[in-house]
């Protein structure tokens, strides 16, 4: 049976990851048998976990974001919400058992050369699957815009690297999609991979990888549009708003507490009066400016809907896979996992429904020592 594990882990994983750009709204019918049946459902699972093999960090961070529900300020969007957080916790279960992850490497390489293709049909205006009709592209590679796809990429990286042509790719498309982020977390990456491969070379690659993300974003105006209307003001009142609710708002309550919260930030009114783009509606709220779906920074977000405790176990949960890599002397997984933690700080690649589980499986790859030569 496990010959054909890594196979039928690979069939979620791959629908999720080629679907097409889409959104989600909830149909609130609070205490419907059936929400209720999934939320009793959803606690015995949580407590089950607690009988299997896995970081104890990542037990206590299940059952923290479960009790955490009965504690938002949203208890039916968190309660609804921790449905995905179970069904992911219970497929990174899944992935732990799989031995031989060359099944997944090559279906993630398939993707890859997938969204290659896509890419270059874009790039000639030849685009008639997703942009159909569209002189300026509007979907950028298989899922969204610039700053998604890109770091979609950076998800499939970890699992790609291990082919040097690869990281040719994956710079080029990094620069394509035109995002600052995306090159700074492959950058990140090639530079642990380098700092190992090419002794001699060393400062040299590590000077470049933080020189290309710096004059990429000076070219942009990053800088400014962090400090001024971008992430910077939003990341501040993240982390304001956290301090004041230091146990969390719940699973899944950015989205909609947040904007709500932060309708005087400048960052949030655009560049553009028109009413078209400064009104915005989201189940049954209302507000004005550029609604913040999300925090762009993954670890923020984890804070302000788990708080500092939740952050906390998350966080215990990553250092001890970070050590475990360290351990087993498999620095090619350390660059990937360095490209992963770098892009969570300027995206969202945990909210995406399209890398949720590539993220999972390639946790459980992170704790996978790796067979050579039939010895572990």
């Amino acid at each position: 049976m496990k010959k054909y594990l890594p196979h039928i882990a690979l069939i979620p994983l791959v629908i999720m990851a080629l679907t097409p750009p889409w959104s989600v709204q909830l149909d609130c019918k609070i205490n419907g048998l059936f929400w209720l049946w999934m939320v009793f459902i959803s606690g015995f699972l949580t407590f089950l976990y607690f009988n299997f093999k896995v970081s104890i960090f990542l037990k206590l961070f299940l059952l923290w974001c479960f009790i955490g529900c009965f504690l938002s300020r949203a208890p039916y969007m968190s309660f609804t919400m921790f449905w995905s957080v179970i069904a992911c916790a219970y497929y990174y279960l899944l992935c732990k058992q799989i031995e031989d992850f060359t099944p997944v490497k090559k279906a993630i390489q398939t993707i890859f050369f997938f969204t290659i293709l896509l890419f270059i049909t874009q790039g000639f205006g030849k685009d008639t699957l997703l942009n159909f009709n569209q002189k300026t592209p509007v979907i950028v590679g298989l899922i969204g815009n610039r700053m998604i796809s890109s770091s979609f990429i950076c998800i499939l990286a970890p699992f790609l690297i291990s082919n040097p042509l690869n990281w040719i790719a994956l710079f080029i498309i990094s620069f394509i999609t035109w995002s600052s982020g995306a090159v700074l977390a492959i950058g990140a990456g090639f530079s642990i991979y380098a700092w190992n491969k090419f002794k001699r070379f060393r400062v040299l690659i590590v000077v470049l990888a933080i020189l290309a993300p710096v004059l990429l974003a000076l070219h942009k105006g990053t800088f400014y549009e962090f400090n001024k209307s971008g992430r910077g003001p939003a990341w501040a009142r993240c982390i304001k708003l956290s301090l004041g609710h230091p146990q969390g708002y719940g699973v899944g309550t950015f989205k909609l507490i947040f904007p709500v919260l932060s309708n005087d930030l400048i960052s949030t009114l655009g560049h553009n009066p028109s009413p078209h783009i400064d009104n915005w509606e989201y189940e049954n709220t209302k507000g004005r400016g550029l609604r913040w779906g999300q925090a762009h920074n993954a670890y923020l977000q984890i804070l302000f809907e788990t708080g500092f405790l939740g952050l906390g176990l998350f966080m215990a949960w990553m250092i001890s896979i970070v050590l475990k890599i360290v351990r087993n002397k498999e620095y090619l997984k350390l660059a990937g996992l360095v490209i992963v933690a770098t892009n969570a700080m300027t995206a969202f690649p945990d909210r995406m429904p399209q890398t949720a589980l590539i993220l999972m499986m390639l946790f459980a790859w992170f704790e996978h020592k790796e067979i050579i030569c039939g010895k572990r």
